[in-house]
């Protein structure tokens, strides 16, 4: 049998499912180079399938229209069958269940993850700021072992500046970060807020963009929404984007607008600055 007929013979029984994955993939791995000679690139590529994540008869079912699309252009007769199709909609429905599972699994994982920190962070709902610290200005720091709630009570005093217009002192608490694609002032601060999550407009342009340039930061700590608020602050490591000094990134979502939780971020790295002490970084405040 020459080589010719032993590719079609091959090509044959893939359309009609009579080859199994092995037998196809060694004939395949041993012939390929030559059928690659022999015919089109673009029939070649129909049937030099990759692996499926789906399952083997998905493969088999890709590389079986590969033969069949040869077969019907070389007007060779061939029985179509369906095996491998079938067995394709199985692995594929499989799948399916098995992402399914998984993102439910997934989803309770988060779901338990946010009740743990909602009762870690319950203490925080009756957090009043202390005289003391309505007072001070300039940059804030905590010791190097502060925890999560020392950052969110910052956060919550950082908010409280914001709802009473006090946009320099709310920047001057912490750091700007070097790497800012804006360059943030009390007056761009502002704009953020009044646009809701669009610096740069004035209120008249953004009364004339967005229909509306009345939107201010309001308490946290007499919000119906306060849990949510305080619980949804999210305090991570990403080492992918923050800097060598940098020990998380938070985003802080739902920062609340007009006594309303809203979709505006305020985003923030934790830096160390000494081996003693720690601040924040301000990233922006924009609409995820």
């Amino acid at each position: 049998m020459n080589f010719e007929q032993e590719f079609t013979d091959k090509l044959i029984q893939l359309a009609e499912c009579r080859i199994d994955t092995a037998a196809w993939q060694n004939w395949w791995a041993q012939h390929s180079e030559e059928v690659k000679k022999r015919i089109g690139s673009g029939d070649y590529l129909f049937l030099d399938c990759v692996s499926s994540a789906y399952g083997l008869d998905t493969y088999m079912a890709k590389c079986q229209r590969g033969a069949e699309r040869y077969l019907t252009k070389k007007a060779i007769p061939f029985q179509h069958a369906t095996r491998y199709e079938e067995g394709a909609e199985r692995e594929r429905k499989l799948y399916a269940e098995k992402l399914e599972q998984q993102r439910k699994m997934e989803q309770e994982e988060r779901q338990r993850e946010y009740e743990q920190r909602k009762r870690r962070r319950s203490v925080l709902l009756e957090y009043q700021i202390p005289e003391a610290n309505k007072l001070k200005s300039g940059l804030r720091t905590l010791p190097a072992d502060a925890d999560e709630l020392e950052l969110i009570k910052l956060l919550i005093e950082w908010t409280e500046y914001l709802a009473q217009e006090k946009y320099k002192e709310a920047l001057e608490m912490f750091l700007l970060d070097e790497n800012n694609e804006l360059d943030w002032t009390p007056a761009l601060l502002e704009s953020a807020v009044y646009t809701y999550g669009c610096p740069g407009y004035t209120r008249e342009e953004a009364e004339r963009e967005f229909g509306s340039a009345d939107y201010k930061v309001t308490s946290i700590l007499d919000n119906p929404d306060k849990e949510e608020i305080i619980a949804g602050i999210d305090i991570s490591s990403d080492y992918g984007w923050m800097g060598r000094e940098d020990l998380a990134v938070i985003h802080y979502d739902h920062v609340p607008l007009n006594g309303k939780i809203s979709d505006l971020t305020a985003r923030f790295f934790v830096r160390r600055i000494s081996d003693e002490e720690l601040t924040l970084a301000f990233i922006d405040l924009h609409v995820m």
